[in-house]
């Protein structure tokens, strides 16, 4: 090096000096990468209706779980690069994190693949890198069900694309903590089952506002809406007599509500005779608005304490005739139909362990109830991106439970696998502590 001229020994260093940098910023990108990962593994390790960091860090599992393994591969293939071109104590961190990550992220996405396996359901890992909006085209028809002081109520009809003979039934309720939500958010999954043979229809109704809580007028819209079906599902293609209800959260609960007071023949409405439907199938089902209000956590806008309030009409304490009256547990009888529960065990909203109790009383009461739990996925886990793991195991596990009742399109029950259908109680493991 001394021998060299002063002006080619000042290129070698300056490139010298270069390329430490370079392997340097190789080594923090990695050592980004790897941390961003940990932060959503620790996070879903924590209470989500305890902490933000908890609510955070589980909500991304199910929709990006595969991604963050990726991520975390390659993280770890940049700070081993990185530290055996230059190895330096950022390089170490990074490759520690890096591997800390990826080892956190294969045991969540594993467990989530497990559970949905033991649960009858399929999910693709691959397929899951490809996610998809959850539009799917839209409705074939949105037609009137009727008008209540001077709000018309609609329904979304999704026609089958293949028939043979008369199709299932599908009624679905939307979600949206009676605030918000609309019968085609959930499009994309609408779309899907029908595009496997069923006559799918989703019923809106009305949510509070200010000042007008829906308490009473939401369930007497769906249980309007569940009467315009009987009526019109010969017309539309559908075999009423094979009907399945479908609902999510606040959907969830109207469902079950709605279902239980029509078999035990509680149910009237203005719009005709309200089906029993063969089956219920909900998501993370709001079925106890005191655990919801007291336990939930609170995301800016959409606090639980406010839901709840809006939806009774005030706090629960001075409306306890209201709690009783959307509260599922009021509806258990030993007549209520079959009933299929997708309970996220990380969900920050509706606390896990109240949808486990719903179900044990459920059981005690003689309803033929079956509860699906699954691991590090939180509110709404099916509902951010179509293919996504979540979502994969969302409509495989309905397929699996619907075709096993009968009540599925003859193709697509001849899709499903062969299932060893184990008992509720053994799919309700690590169950957590009430508070």
């Amino acid at each position: 090096m001394e021998s060299l001229p002063k002006s080619t020994k000042s290129r070698v260093l300056s490139s010298q000096g270069g390329g430490r940098f370079l392997f340097l910023v190789v080594a923090w990108v990695a050592l980004l990468l790897a941390g961003a990962v940990l932060f959503f593994v620790i996070g879903a390790l924590r209470d989500p209706t305890g902490s933000l960091h908890g609510m955070v860090g589980s909500a991304l599992w199910t929709t990006l779980g595969p991604h963050f393994v990726l991520v975390s591969l390659f993280a770890l293939g940049l700070g081993i690069f990185a530290g055996w071109r230059r190895p330096t104590l950022i390089a170490l961190f990074a490759v520690w994190a890096a591997g800390a990550a990826g080892a956190g992220s294969v045991m969540i996405v594993w467990s989530f693949v497990f559970a949905t396996s033991g649960a009858g359901g399929q999910v693709n890992v691959i397929r899951a890198l490809y996610l998809r909006p959850m539009t799917g085209g839209g409705p074939d028809e949105i037609t009137t069900v009727t008008t209540v002081n001077g709000r018309v109520l609609q329904a979304a009809i999704y026609r089958p694309r293949e028939a043979d003979g008369l199709s299932p039934v599908i009624l679905y309720i939307h979600g949206g903590g009676f605030m918000t939500g609309h019968m085609t958010e959930t499009d994309a999954d609408l779309r899907w089952f029908a595009d496997r043979g069923w006559l799918v229809v989703s019923a809106d109704y009305r949510v509070f506002s200010e000042g007008a809580p829906t308490w009473d007028r939401a369930p007497s819209d769906v249980a309007c809406a569940a009467a315009w079906v009987a009526a019109n599902a010969g017309r539309l293609g559908g075999d009423i007599d094979r009907l399945a209800l479908l609902g999510d959260s606040a959907g969830g609960n109207l469902a079950i509500n709605l279902a239980y007071m029509a078999a035990r023949g509680d149910t009237r409405s203005d719009c005709g005779t309200v089906p029993v439907p063969a089956a219920v199938v909900v998501q993370y089902p709001a079925v106890d608005p005191l655990a919801i209000y007291e336990h939930g956590y609170p995301v800016r806008g959409f606090e639980p304490r406010m839901l709840v309030r809006g939806h009774l009409g005030g706090d629960p304490q001075a409306f306890p005739e209201r709690v009783d009256a959307v509260s599922s547990f009021t509806f258990l009888h030993a007549q209520a139909p079959p009933t299929l529960i997708l309970s996220p065990k990380k969900d920050g909203l509706v606390p896990a362990w109240s949808v486990v109790r719903f179900a044990e009383y459920a059981e005690a009461a003689g309803v033929e109830v079956e509860l699906v739990r699954l691991p590090f996925a939180n509110h709404v886990y099916n509902q951010l991106a179509a293919n996504s793991l979540g979502n994969q195991a969302r409509r495989s596990i309905t397929v699996r439970y619907l075709a096993e009742r009968g009540l599925a399109p003859s193709f697509a029950g001849a899709k499903v696998a062969t299932f060893r259908k184990m008992p509720s109680k053994q799919r309700n493991d690590e169950r957590p502590d009430t508070p």
